[in-house]
């Protein structure tokens, strides 16, 4: 069964034959500018609106937060954030924490609608915090195949083992697998030469094994190397094939939205080519996109 998100703008749902979601991962606090810690030391929230502004117009369908930071208030912000974000764009929200005050407190800033926790790990302490709070309020979960027996899981068994610890987690507290959205675990080539093969086939096997919508972040694929996002762009065209449903992106990666909208052309998840046609519509006037 697909897993559906909903907000205001609709449903988006991740599963198999159904376009790639892409999820902006740009709202990670630590990663930006000090202003945007500044401003948000003193709950200005103008320049996160900002951010997932700009990567819903790229074409963005979800945008994730992280706003944990020693010096900030999680169980603040959190649920400003992910408000504002959905009173003034409308687009699914995947709350990217572990601490269950600010958790429940953006979970019921967006009710009635489903948000994402991203994420839950195979870890036993993992499991029996986030998961009553799945349950509770029909969210949908990130599952990180990392866990007690394995650790971080470096071939497809193990990866499929701690992945199934989370299912059956989830079983066991009702939460049905159209819930669930399982993690293939994207390493940095560079320093685990083997792992592009290793996650390419456990998202097969979550897939076709475990039944499960699948996601990965990006981010860490071309760490190390020069020009990184042309690695992270690669090694996301690639993971599609093999059963990728969803991606953490940066949406300033060149070429992505475009890309990624042709692969989902050419595999059959977007078989008439709607969604390729309806961005060649909105940038047909940006020349530089079509030159050459």
């Amino acid at each position: 069964m697909p897993t559906k998100l909903t907000s205001p703008n609709g449903e988006i749902i991740i599963g198999y034959e159904f376009p790639t979601v892409l999820i902006n991962d740009q709202l990670r606090i630590m990663d930006q500018e000090p202003i945007i810690f500044e401003q948000l030391a003193a709950l200005n929230l103008t320049g996160v609106l900002e951010i997932a502004k700009n990567g819903f117009q790229c074409g963005m369908d979800i945008v994730d937060i992280l706003v944990f930071h020693p010096e900030l208030n999680e169980i603040e912000l959190l649920p400003r954030i992910a408000h504002l974000i959905n009173e003034k764009i409308g687009c699914p929200i995947s709350l990217d924490s572990r601490n269950p005050e600010a958790l429940e407190a953006a979970l019921k800033e967006l009710q009635p609608y489903s948000a994402m926790i991203n994420s839950v790990t195979a870890n036993k302490e993992s499991l029996e915090i986030i998961l009553p709070l799945v349950k509770k309020y029909n969210a949908v979960v990130v599952g990180m195949p990392i866990g007690d027996t394995y650790g971080l899981p470096k071939n497809v068994q193990e990866r499929i083992f701690e992945a199934n610890v989370i299912i059956q987690a989830c079983a066991d507290m009702g939460i049905p697998k159209d819930r669930i959205v399982m993690d293939g675990v994207c390493l940095a080539s560079s320093a685990e030469p083997d792992s592009f093969r290793v996650t390419m086939q456990s998202l097969k096997a979550f897939h076709e094994k475990l039944k499960v919508a699948t996601t990965l972040g990006i981010g860490n694929a071309g760490y190390g190397m020069p020009i990184p996002t042309v690695i992270d762009l690669a090694y996301l065209v690639a993971a599609i094939p093999w059963g990728l449903d969803s991606a953490l992106v940066n949406p300033a990666t060149s070429g992505l939205v475009e890309t990624v909208r042709a692969i989902d052309f050419l595999d059959g998840s977007d078989s008439s080519g709607r969604r390729y046609i309806k961005w060649y519509r909105k940038n047909k006037k940006n020349k530089n996109l079509f030159e050459g």
